[in-house]
């Protein structure tokens, strides 16, 4: 299976690096064999291209994290599966039997159309949602060159510009890149290069719309950055060999934040031990960091785990025979078997939600809901630094299905 996610990698993979346009290709060539050698998770909004089958998912409690056997099979929907547990009720409550039904069937309310290209033509791209009928967007004018942000409102069927994307002059190999949002402000972090050297720089806008703001420029060792928030005042983000920094929305000098070092932004406040990537696909995560109250919480990873991602109370990971998950202390374990591929989140959805194959598993409540029907399709996750709230796929010519899990109902 090759993703979306794989070709955007590869291309800024070339930005960075080829010494002309024209490498371009051939660097995507490279990257993508080398791609198809490891198992990798998905670091960004893209598709996947996948013809569902038959199967049967099961997700099955255990003691120790070895996990059982996997279905390699693709999840068709309506079918029944055995749920048991080994968490108390008052985390998880699943029925003995549960369905994997079509995700517009269980979630009615967090499940609409839109259209899959802006009024000029230009392709868009889910980042995440605003609220429970509202999805931030990258319009791009080609693949990767993000011209505009925008908002779609479901409850209304109309879209609004937040902003048109600035290009610095002087920059070659420009390409806007992760966004976030705390829903009052925009910020995202572009690439580009001068002189042959890597350049950064932290864009900001207020949501409402209006001019956007350059905040920082980074070049050198600071150039690289794998992670970026705002929250309030300030924008945050990490650097792809650690550490944490922040800038306030008003303009000033960047600052490490206290705790930090070595560490890769979540979702402000949370960091994390582990940088994902080629050499940190399978490590597993040992610690979450709440730096805005600098408290540090240890995580118990089973020996077989592979992968391991927390947020402030599920852990998500894989072992030899599939995915599973487990609290951060390690217990309250349970195999999600028969949920195929790796998984498409790099860190629990709102700490609930794990999005792997073509299923959404709910960790509140122990149901899986499938995000695309008969006949197959491509299907993504959106784009936004943090686990984004979006997950969509093909629907009728010139549209997508969104699945919003910030409309899912909370659990009873």
């Amino acid at each position: 299976m090759r993703t979306e996610n794989e070709l955007t990698d590869a291309l800024r993979s070339a930005a960075e690096r080829a010494p002309q346009e024209g490498d371009l290709l051939a660097a995507l060539a490279v990257r993508r064999r080398r791609r198809h050698q490891r198992r990798m998770q998905i670091l960004a909004a893209g598709a996947v291209v996948a013809v569902l089958g038959g199967g049967v998912v099961g997700i099955r409690g255990v003691f120790s994290g070895e996990g059982h056997s996997a279905v390699s099979a693709a999840t068709p929907t309506d079918m029944t599966v055995s749920v048991t547990t080994t968490l108390p009720k008052a985390a998880l409550s699943p029925s003995a039997r549960s369905k994997v039904v079509d995700a517009e069937r269980l979630w009615p309310g967090a499940v609409f159309t839109m259209p899959a290209k802006n009024a000029d033509g230009w392709r868009y791209r889910p980042i995440t949602s605003l609220s429970a009928t509202e999805v931030l967007l990258r319009a791009e004018s080609s693949f990767e060159k993000t011209g505009k942000f925008e908002v779609y409102d479901s409850a209304t069927g109309k879209s609004r510009v937040v902003t048109t994307v600035p290009r610095t002059p002087g920059l070659d190999r420009y390409f806007p890149q992760t966004a976030t949002t705390d829903g009052q402000s925009l910020a995202w972090f572009a690439h580009g290069e001068k002189d042959g050297e890597a350049v950064r720089e932290i864009w900001t806008v207020p949501l409402a719309g209006g001019e956007p703001r350059l905040l920082g420029t980074f070049t050198g060792k600071h150039a690289q950055i794998d992670a970026i928030g705002v929250d309030g005042d300030h924008v945050y983000w990490s650097e792809r060999s650690g550490g944490v920094w922040s800038i306030p929305l008003a303009g000033g000098e960047a600052a490490r934040v206290p705790g930090g070092d070595g560490l890769h932004l979540m979702k402000w406040p949370y960091a994390v031990d582990v940088a994902d990537g080629e050499k940190g696909h399978d490590r597993n995560q040992t610690k979450l960091v709440d730096l805005a109250r600098a408290a540090q919480t240890e995580i118990n990873a089973p020996t077989s785990a592979q992968g391991l991602r927390c947020g402030p109370t599920w852990c998500f990971g894989r072992n030899g025979q599939g995915l599973f998950v487990q609290s951060l202390d390690g217990t309250n374990t349970i195999a999600l078997d028969g949920i195929s591929g790796t998984s498409m989140t790099r860190f629990p959805i709102l700490d609930r939600f794990l999005f792997a194959g073509s299923t959404v598993y709910d960790a509140a409540t122990g149901e899986v809901a499938a995000t695309i029907g008969e006949g197959g399709g491509s299907y993504g996750v959106g784009t936004s630094s943090e686990p984004s709230t979006i997950i969509y796929w093909d629907g009728e010519p010139g549209t997508f299905t969104v699945l919003n899990l910030a409309a899912v109902p909370p659990a009873q």
